[in-house]
């Protein structure tokens, strides 16, 4: 009685509302005695208090336990049949299901209730409602042998009944097209993907209600998915698209439906990954910086499905923070991984701590597969061998009783002779099912080596790579001047701060006579190609500035040179410029870059020019100041201006002019000291994203 008036009081509060997934429970179906919506009501209203409510698992047992007293009177007394009551206390069971030992009782439970198999009972919702909820485990499980066994009989007969169950019908054909893309078998997952998708807008049209679209749109994100992460980008594209269609019917009949904001925000990371696998990459990275800024991002399934997409751009910092908070998420949900899932998230959990530089904690993750791989392969053996016990305690659940309606003798030695058959045939499948086994340990045992060989061979390269990237960004900076002239009246400093290992930024100055040339170019990319291109600028800028040229005659030179044979267009952007010492004049030539700022204003120019090396055989027009004597220069790459804070904030043209407002009366050298102090206040701890160059000139009146 106490559980019952428990029951009834926080039914009264919660009955017909959401679960937490967010479908609808409702538990007025027509096929439900007023006995069914009393039980299912004090199942969720029960479950929902001792476990969201407590995370308590003693009380969530304990509830669990009067659940099962209670369902059991309910039977005694003929008010729910066997196949309810075991479907009532599989779905007990699951509101606990914290471990593989509960997820043997709720598989067990399942396949009780789907033994009571008959035409009468293919057609009803409970027996339905099992085989999805058993097949849905099985193939979380990837025990995908089980799960064919399970899917495709269900999904045959509910084809050839029409049973109208809607949303269970999608789910296995969702499942299933999962499956044969896992198993490798595209022709059989298109098949069954295209009845889903026909299936799909012939339900729309019959009945276009928020939650069939929900249901659709959930489940065909979950062929997308799979496609995604198997790396199939044409299939993938194609089910983003057709994900995105139904968002859209949503849209047209519901528009003001709670559930679209979610799927808005979800809209922008299906447009992250599909950019991604076109090349659009910069444009994919702004779609996933949109779904980043969303209030779904920090959910489990954000922050899986934001990993399909880091893990792919080689975005490793930020995807190795995702499974940081991954692992509070399994460890706070007691997950015990499959020997699949130590493959599907161990391993890319080690290669993006790997690759982001997190040693120790990829080391960690490594001892994490070397600890969970036997207790993995242990586990699921004892799983195998619980399913083969259900299946024989289900079969012999129906042998005892046809026994106990027998009335004569000879019907005794038939059960028998059955039961003895039975148990012949569970010791071959069992023997057959510890060879696979076998064969899956040997198979993964020689991907778990062939894993730690390759991690031993990338981190032997990786060391030799960090090493020839020393050398070279100690070579390159040997290219740019450390020592400025010491001239009365000229004040002269500058400096590169390389954003990786090596740069694509230069600066440069060549002093002949009365003459001072210089320059600060900013290349195309970054990395070890815009190195040599930064080389070989800086050379071609030091020959062509000892010859005397003017700057807008280099300029020119130096673009033809470097656009022939340019198959990859890289490019330079470059102010170039010639201070007669004498006179004060100043000639220079823009190309293509950052506008210098003299005295706290940006200098305006009439011609900004092409960047130099994309076409051959153009020209560069040059401009002079007459008098820049008692004024104060800065040229500066775009790592002053684009460096960005840790919420993507730009440090700005207007931060930068208020800097050098303040900076007329400091030496060059200070000027460079104190914007290269501000950018790093500013980057607070944000890695930087690009080269940071600076020049300061100042000639005396």
């Amino acid at each position: 009685m106490i559980l019952i008036a428990a029951a009834t009081l926080l039914f009264s509060v919660v009955a017909c509302e959401e679960k937490e997934d967010g479908k609808l429970k409702d538990f007025t179906h027509p096929e439900y005695s007023s006995t069914d919506s009393f039980v299912l009501g004090a199942i969720y209203s029960l479950g929902q208090y001792s476990i969201q409510a407590t995370r308590n698992r003693d009380i969530a047992q304990a509830a669990v336990n009067r659940l099962y007293s209670f369902i059991d009177s309910l039977e005694d007394r003929g008010e729910i049949n066997a196949m309810n009551a075991a479907v009532f206390r599989a779905h007990s069971y699951e509101l606990i299901r914290q471990e593989t030992e509960a997820d043997d009782e709720m598989v067990r439970l399942y396949r009780i209730a789907m033994s009571y198999d008959s035409p009468e009972n293919r057609r009803k919702w409970y027996y339905n409602f099992a085989g999805n909820q058993l097949s849905l485990y099985l193939y979380m499980q990837h025990n995908y042998d089980g799960f064919l066994r399970v899917a495709v009989p269900l999904l045959a007969s509910m084809d050839s009944l029409d049973n109208g169950l809607y949303d269970q019908k999608i789910n296995l054909y969702s499942l299933l097209a999962s499956c044969y893309v896992k198993l490798g078998e595209p022709e059989k997952a298109k098949e069954v993907g295209d009845k889903a998708g026909v299936y799909c807008w012939d339900v729309l049209a019959e009945d276009p209600s928020v939650y069939n679209h929900q249901v659709f749109i959930n489940c065909y994100a979950r062929i997308k998915d799979a496609y995604v992460r198997e790396k199939n980008w044409e299939e993938a594209r194609y089910w983003l698209i057709f994900v995105d269609s139904v968002q859209q019917s949503l849209r047209r009949h519901h528009p003001d439906a709670p559930v679209l904001g979610i799927y808005g925000s979800y809209l922008h990371l299906d447009h992250a990954i599909k950019l991604w696998s076109l090349g659009q990459k910069d444009t994919a990275a702004t779609e996933y910086d949109k779904f980043r800024n969303s209030p779904y991002f920090y959910t489990l399934n954000g922050l899986i499905q934001s990993n399909d997409y880091l893990m792919n751009a080689e975005r490793w910092e930020e995807a190795a923070t995702n499974y940081e908070v991954l692992d509070w998420y399994l460890k706070w949900r007691g997950v015990r991984p499959t020997l699949e899932e130590i493959g599907a998230y161990y391993i890319p959990k080690l290669r993006a701590n790997y690759y982001a530089g997190r040693k120790d904690s990829a080391l960690h993750t490594a001892m994490q597969i070397a600890e969970l791989y036997d207790s993995t392969f242990a586990a699921q053996k004892r799983s195998q061998m619980a399913e083969m016990a259900t299946i024989y305690d289900t079969q012999g659940k129906e042998m005892e009783i046809a026994h106990q309606k027998a009335e004569l003798s000879h019907e005794r030695w038939i059960g028998t002779l059955v039961a003895m058959g039975l148990i012949t045939v569970f010791f071959i499948i069992y023997i057959l099912h510890r060879r696979q086994a076998g064969k899956r340990l040997e198979a993964a045992h020689a991907k778990l080596q062939q894993a730690y060989d390759q991690l031993e061979e990338t981190t032997t390269a990786k060391e030799r790579i960090e090493s020839e990237l020393r050398i070279a960004r100690n070579i390159q900076m040997s290219m740019v001047p450390n020592v400025f002239p010491e001239r009365e009246g000229l004040d002269m400093y500058a400096s590169m701060v390389p954003a990786k290992e090596v740069g694509g930024d230069l600066y440069g100055y060549i002093l002949r006579g009365d003459q001072l040339y210089f320059c600060v170019g900013d290349v195309s990319g970054k990395g070890v190609p815009a190195s040599l291109f930064m080389a070989q600028g800086a050379r071609l800028f030091r020959t062509f500035a000892s010859e005397g040229m003017a700057p807008a005659d280099i300029a020119v030179r130096m673009n033809d040179e470097l656009s022939e044979g340019n198959d990859n267009i890289m490019f330079v952007t470059m102010f170039i410029g010639l201070i007669h010492l004498d006179t004060g004049r100043l000639d220079y030539c823009n190309c293509g870059h950052n506008a210098p700022v003299m005295d706290g204003q940006f200098l305006r120019m009439a011609h900004i020019n092409q960047p130099i090396g994309i076409i051959g055989d153009v020209s560069f027009h040059g401009e002079s100041i007459p008098d820049i004597r008692g004024h104060q220069l800065l040229i500066y790459t775009d790592g002053l201006t684009e460096a960005e804070n840790q919420q993507k904030e730009l440090l700005g043209d207007d931060r930068l002019i208020e800097l050098m407002a303040d900076a007329a009366s400091l030496s060059s050298r200070e000027v460079i000291d104190m914007l290269t102090k501000t950018v790093e206040q500013h980057r607070s701890g944000a890695e930087a994203s690009d080269d940071l160059t600076l020049m300061c000139i100042t000639l005396a009146m």
